[in-house]
């Protein structure tokens, strides 16, 4: 599931689109809510799945009353007896578009209506032209589903050609998009797709139009029924107090049960205070604190020192995600025109700045954190954790150390971390069997990590060798023309402009002509009888006349 950095990045794109849209006619943008039930998923007995889900509250239909057309394609899904079948029965008033986000989840109102997003793994929010929204949403045709009857039913859109870049590489099936909702306004859309077609959206409908008060912290809406489908902790961002309390609530609980989870595990737990992380943040918020990936809910907890650093170290971990300089390299719409571009310039800021252990072969550790895990033993496989050190190590005295990452597989969460000590044997879950891995920055075409990598926008990746197929002519500058042995340059043709200016001279000239003898051009002679010097022609060197003195 994308986790808060991710979120961070489509919000921050969704309202720069908005301000852009803004900025021409002054105000703000108007949209309304449009759902494709033909695009979700159905589950199956052995695993049934929700993709879609509604809070009617106060709002009745009478509020938007002018019925439209109905595609039978999502009559099929969303039936008259459905709830929410007002959704696609009715045609929905604009109102002004606003986003908000908290934790994992991410919220569009539009008019009488608010969609709550859960991205699920392949979720993604696309923000496009209405022109390009229209012409994708225009045909449908069955999904990829290996199921043919189950395929039908499964729509997917059909995305035109032209949106495919050149020198991407070439596939044999067609380019289908899974959009599950979307938020029309009248010259963009902004757009919630799912490859997998696991994400699940939640429709929060009122009686008055949603405004920008209504996704505000602590407003009644927020507080009440925005994310009370899925519930959640305090987010860390937006509700720091509140998520600060709920974590000294959890330290709490731990010292009274004396609780022994591993700490990544918790950090990965959905209704714990953890709000936002998943199992990339968790792993390199753990790094960061010189904090082994296995230690228990209870060690680290009973350490006064080490939770107050915990506490300390988590809001500004997380502030680091909404900065200006994590939104300027990975948050940024790409420049292009094709909303299905792969964005490579975000793609390789995310890896190689924002993800420090998590899939990563090694990392740079900065000194003092370097030293720290020194001083503790961290990185001596002969220690073990918890017990004084007493070797001897040398700081480092660089800006920063490189070391590699071991790689702790688990059933549930992977432990990525580059703690070299033993576990302690009260550490009862801890992970001892080290395995190999491939490092993130070497997926390819696979869909990986960060705003940028999704598999719609990855079918946009650029293949080498398909380039190569489609390059013409030779690489680099023209061949220079064969030495011929004289001396100077080649003679190039006259262009155009010099060909004007020599047709601008007159074509009669005063010349010069000689009227004296011959014989007076002689060079004179000296008193000696000796010839003299031949005087310059010309009244100086370096300014030369036309005329002779």
């Amino acid at each position: 599931m994308p986790e808060f950095q991710v979120l961070a990045a489509f919000g921050h794109r969704v309202k720069q689109a908005l301000k852009k849209i803004f900025q021409k006619p002054k105000k703000w943008p108007q949209g309304y809510l449009v759902v494709f039930p033909r695009t979700w998923a159905e589950g199956t007995a052995r695993k049934p799945h929700e993709t879609f889900s509604i809070d009617v509250g106060d709002y009745t239909d009478s509020l938007e009353p002018i019925p439209v057309k109905v595609s039978e394609y999502d009559e099929e899904k969303l039936p008259t007896t459905a709830p929410g079948r007002y959704l696609i029965g009715q045609k929905l008033a604009p109102g002004p578009v606003h986003v908000a986000i908290r934790g994992k989840h991410l919220a569009l109102c539009a008019g009488h209506h608010a969609l709550v997003c859960r991205l699920g793994l392949e979720g993604s929010i696309l923000v496009m032209t209405r022109s390009d929204y229209e012409e994708v949403t225009s045909v449908c045709v069955p999904g990829n589903n290996p199921n043919k009857s189950k395929a039908a039913r499964l729509r997917s859109f059909l995305v035109p050609e032209r949106f495919v870049e050149p020198g991407a590489r070439l596939k044999d099936e067609d380019f289908k998009v899974n959009i599950l909702a979307a938020v029309v306004m009248e010259t963009h859309a902004i757009v919630v797709i799912d490859y997998s077609r696991i994400a699940q959206i939640h429709v929060v409908s009122s009686a008055r139009k949603f405004e920008k008060a209504d996704l505000r912290p602590g407003s009644e809406m927020w507080r009440d029924r925005l994310w009370a489908k899925w519930g959640g902790a305090p987010d860390w961002v937006y509700e720091t107090d509140a998520a600060l309390a709920s974590l000294d609530e959890w330290h709490a609980s731990v010292l009274s049960s004396e609780q022994r989870t591993p700490i990544l595990d918790v950090l990965n737990t959905s209704d714990s205070f953890a709000s936002g992380l998943g199992q990339h943040m968790a792993s390199d918020l753990l790094f960061e604190l010189a904090v082994h990936p296995d230690m228990p809910s209870f060690d680290l907890c009973a350490d006064a020192a080490l939770y107050a650093r915990f506490r300390n170290h988590l809001p500004n971990f997380m502030r680091t995600f909404v900065s200006a300089s994590y939104l300027e390299r990975c948050g940024l719409a790409a420049n292009s025109s094709n909303p299905f571009i792969f964005n490579e310039h975000s793609h390789n800021n995310f890896i190689r700045g924002f993800v420090k252990v998590y899939r990563k072969a090694k990392v740079h550790v900065p000194a003092n954190l370097y030293n720290s895990y020194q001083s503790q033993g961290l990185l001596d496989p002969d220690h073990i954790i918890g017990t004084p050190y007493l070797q001897p190590w040398d700081p480092a005295g660089y800006t920063y150390k490189v070391a590699p990452v071991r790689f702790l597989p688990d059933k549930n969460n992977n432990r990525y971390t580059i703690i070299c000590a033993q576990p302690p044997e009260t550490w009862e879950s801890a992970h001892t069997q080290e395995a190999p891995f491939d490092d993130v920055s070497n997926a390819g075409f696979s869909s990986t990590l960060g705003p940028a990598s999704f598999v719609e926008v990855l079918r946009n990746k650029l293949d080498p060798e398909e380039i190569a197929r489609l390059r013409q002519g030779k690489r680099g500058r023209p061949r220079k023309p064969q030495r011929t042995g004289n001396r100077g340059r080649p003679k190039n043709p006259l262009t155009l402009k010099v060909k004007r200016r020599i047709e601008a001279i007159p074509l009669s000239l005063p010349r010069y002509t000689s009227t004296v003898d011959e014989k007076e051009n002689e060079p004179p002679e000296s008193d000696e009888g000796e010839a003299l010097e031949p005087q310059p022609r010309y009244r100086t060197r370096s300014t030369r006349s036309r005329y002779p003195l």
